[in-house]
């Protein structure tokens, strides 16, 4: 077992996934002492031995690292103690568990490792981190995706909702529901002295869109919302691509119960916004091998788009050094569909 990070051989590259790139940076005493000790627990609980490894920066506080053992490439994500607390691990454990039915249906993710019947891993110390196979495929740049890899996305994303959705029985409660007016208000209210404040002019434009939608919108557009499960995180990031098609689907953390609508609109907005235009080749690819699995009228796709908008719009704010490359996108989004939320029919009435 080796717990430092070491110049890998040129076998050792060549065997690596093509998409990792190393890095050799500096590591924090305690980010290095919890890798260690999250790399000595995977030795002990399933006799991998790590030969090198290489942190990934992506993501929003977990440690991760890609590593090359000698079983195999693996990805180990360690989950941070303030943004993941005790109370969230039965949640994660159950989007685990249909994470792992999923990939034994055949659908294009990542297979995990489980010790004593879990999915969530814990060192002796009590850090939980998730083991998988690491998986081949490139990630591609926000609004870039071509009309084969959006066709196969919309498989994918249409069967994952079948599988997971199609024989749910009983009430389950909603991890998330449509904000009312009252609470809109007052987070806009917030976010434009915000930006009155600081004389940021192309905020105060994008929240003036805002302010007139979230006054003129019925909420009953979102009455006929389809609760359920679904991935609830299905953007660029999320995705590896083959040329052609849908590699793997990744980081099912924030499954849950809610609308799989979201991933409709989500993955479209993030996969085929290009250059503030959408592309609607791109979107009638998706539209069309989403519906060999699941009905998707152009109603449902516009309600969808303006879901994720309702959801998103308290993301548009004065823009800090800190926000994540995610989230910066994010907005550009939001304000595409505000600027369009009149047009929506006519841009997508075609498909």
């Amino acid at each position: 077992m080796l717990n430092k990070h070491v110049e890998p051989s040129l076998l050792q590259i060549a065997s690596f996934n093509k998409y990792v790139i190393w890095e050799c940076c500096a590591i924090s005493h305690d980010a290095e002492s919890i890798r260690n000790e999250i790399f000595d627990s995977i030795t002990a609980m399933f006799g991998i031995n790590v030969i090198c490894y290489s942190p990934i920066e992506l993501g929003y506080m977990n440690l991760k690292w890609n590593m090359v053992t000698d079983a195999g490439d693996f990805f180990v994500k360690q989950y941070n103690k303030i943004r993941y607390p005790e109370s969230l691990y039965d949640g994660l454990e159950i989007a685990l568990t249909k994470q792992d039915s999923l990939y034994k249906a055949g659908i294009p993710s990542p297979k995990l490792f489980s010790n004593g019947g879990k999915y969530v891993l814990s060192t002796p110390s009590g850090e939980h981190f998730v083991l998988m196979e690491s998986c081949e495929g490139n990630m591609v740049k926000a609004g870039t995706a071509n009309e084969q890899q959006m066709y196969h996305l919309g498989q994918v994303t249409g069967r994952m909702h079948l599988l997971l959705n199609d024989n749910i029985t009983g009430d389950q409660p909603l991890h998330w529901n449509i904000r009312k007016k009252e609470w809109m208000n007052e987070n806009w209210n917030r976010r434009w002295r915000e930006a009155h404040s600081l004389q940021c002019d192309i905020t105060l434009s994008a929240l003036e869109v805002q302010r007139k939608i979230i006054e003129e919108t019925d909420l009953d557009i979102f009455s006929e919302c389809e609760p359920g499960w679904g991935h609830w995180d299905l953007f660029v990031d999320n995705i590896l691509f083959n040329p052609d098609s849908v590699s793997a689907i990744l980081d099912f953390d924030r499954m849950h119960y809610v609308y799989p609508e979201f991933d409709i609109s989500r993955s479209i907005l993030s996969c085929a916004l290009h250059n503030d235009s959408i592309q609607l080749r791109q979107v009638a690819a998706f539209i069309a091998g989403y519906r060999e699995y699941r009905e998707l009228s152009i109603e449902k796709l516009i309600r969808s788009i303006k879901l994720t908008w309702w959801k998103e719009a308290e993301w548009v704010w004065v823009g800090k050094e800190r926000d994540t490359q995610p989230l910066r996108r994010f907005r550009i989004e939001n304000r595409w569909v505000g600027e369009n939320w009149d047009r929506l029919h006519d841009i997508f009435g075609g498909m």
